[in-house]
């Protein structure tokens, strides 16, 4: 028996509603699972994920489970039952891999309560603001605290005093996580990858502040009377100007490195 079923194929082709679906699922799970024993870090990732891909199968698919049966499941399908495998229900979790990686194309929540989000690109948002989530970023990376995740739910949902559920600041996390990923495919320059040999120990908070006043310096060339000027910037206009700098310095340096 043949039975076509439709389930989003990326990040990018989740409704608004299947987003939130997804991240209250990855919460739930994760939940659940930090309580169970596992062999390895390994096998508590492939569960965690395979537990993910299958509520989601199963919500956006319409299939439901009447009973475990056998070897496999019974299962009902608008008005059709039937039975399938362990092994058949695996293969069709593989259509829901791309939830095992973060989006590679900005995905968000379009609201948190009463804020209504920026552009998913960031396009429009002010250069000054896309700092201070970087730097509210970073500070997450260092320390977990969800409280840096809701002030930058504060300024990309663009409504002081916002309070977002958990998986709301999940989906905050994620756009975030996507949008550096989306960034660095557009910038490359500026967004240079550094490997893990030389990747060292987490930023500390003054190499952070020192990294946004070096990335404005190199915008206002030095005259601090342009400050203000290039921190009003679209996001998008300043990280332009920055990547082309980028390139610019590299290109000297190779050609410095050819007369030495």
């Amino acid at each position: 028996m043949n039975i076509d079923i439709t389930v989003p194929d990326s990040w990018s082709a989740l409704t608004q509603s299947q987003l939130v679906f997804l991240f209250k699922t990855i919460m739930n799970v994760q939940k659940i699972n930090e309580s169970e024993r596992y062999l390895s870090l390994e096998d508590y990732s492939a569960q965690t994920r395979a537990s993910i891909a299958t509520y989601c199968l199963f919500r956006w698919s319409g299939l439901k489970v009447i009973t475990p049966y056998g070897d496999g499941f019974l299962l009902k399908y608008k008005k059709t039952t039937f039975k399938i495998s362990a092994e058949q229900l695996a293969a069709a979790l593989v259509s829901l891999d791309w939830i095992k990686e973060p989006p590679s194309i900005p995905v968000r929540l379009e609201r948190i309560g009463k804020g209504r989000a920026v552009n998913a690109d960031l396009s429009g948002f002010p250069f000054e603001s896309y700092l201070a989530c970087e730097n509210l970023w970073q500070g997450y990376q260092i320390t977990h605290n969800d409280d840096l995740l809701r002030q930058m739910a504060e300024l990309l949902y663009q409504k002081e005093g916002i309070a977002p559920a958990e998986y709301e600041l999940l989906g905050v996390f994620y756009w975030w996580a996507s949008v550096k990923t989306y960034f660095s495919s557009l910038f490359p320059n500026f967004f240079r990858p550094v490997g893990s040999a030389d990747s060292g120990p987490a930023p500390d908070y003054d190499s952070l502040r020192r990294s946004v006043d070096a990335q404005i310096r190199a915008l206002t060339k030095g005259d601090v009377s342009k400050e203000s000027q290039i921190l009003a910037l679209d996001v998008w206009r300043a990280l332009t100007e920055l990547d082309a700098q980028a390139h610019e310095f590299e290109e000297l340096n190779k050609k410095f490195a050819k007369k030495s």
